[in-house]
């Protein structure tokens, strides 16, 4: 009995470990990252404890964009526990999917000190060559964003989140109409030039089909 006693007090200090737990940085999409070319894409993320946040985003053809913070001297402060949409420019969603076909990169990294950004600052705003690498390409995208984030880490520490996303060309699919004209024929219109007359012998509409993303998260 007296040593059930003795156990007893000496675990009862101890925290039980908790069910779950948050990862220091967690970014995503809507639409679980599934866009069709043209889509706006909105992008959130949350950090676990507040601090510094910086997101990079590498589209299919190797370019990168800042999509957080906007302009290099907006604040980078995030509070802790606290889902946040990042906003484009003018408060849109933070990018178009715009890439051709494929999958694009977004990478958040969050650290407990500010960011600093001299490296890829050009005449106040974002140097867009310093971020794409003049247009080259790396291989590992998440190599690259991985560098340029080394680079605005002041202290060689951060943590951060991968997700990809997939962006997809509509299908086409041929669908029979009357013709307008009094004569046998197809007609039809093509959505990606909106509304409008019909294009006399089209044979196609756009119609979305499904597309896959996959996302990660890590912690360096």
């Amino acid at each position: 009995m007296l040593t059930s006693l003795l156990l007893l007090a000496s675990t009862a200090g101890l925290a039980a470990p908790s069910a779950t737990q948050d990862p220091p940085i967690h970014i995503w999409y809507n639409s679980n990252g599934d866009f069709a070319y043209g889509d706006r894409a909105k992008v959130y993320a949350r950090a676990a404890d507040s601090g510094y946040l910086v997101v990079l985003r590498e589209d299919l053809n190797g370019r990168v964009r800042v999509l957080s913070p906007v302009d290099p001297d907006d604040d980078q402060h995030v509070s802790g526990g606290k889902k946040v949409e990042l906003k484009g420019r003018g408060g849109r969603e933070a990018f178009v999917a715009e890439d051709t076909l494929g999958q694009g990169v977004v990478l958040a990294a969050w650290s407990k000190t500010p960011f600093t950004f001299d490296r890829y600052v050009k005449n106040g705003w974002w140097d867009l060559d310093a971020l794409s690498g003049h247009g080259t390409r790396a291989d590992d995208a998440e190599t690259h964003l991985m560098g340029i984030v080394n680079d605005m880490a002041p202290h060689g520490h951060f943590d951060y989140d991968l997700a990809v996303y997939t962006v997809s060309a509509p299908n086409y699919a041929r669908v029979l109409y009357p013709y307008p004209y009094g004569w046998p024929g197809w007609w039809g219109y093509n959505g990606w030039y909106g509304f409008g007359p019909p294009l006399i012998t089209s044979r196609i509409f756009i119609a979305p089909v499904g597309r896959f993303g996959i996302g990660g998260r890590f912690r360096r």
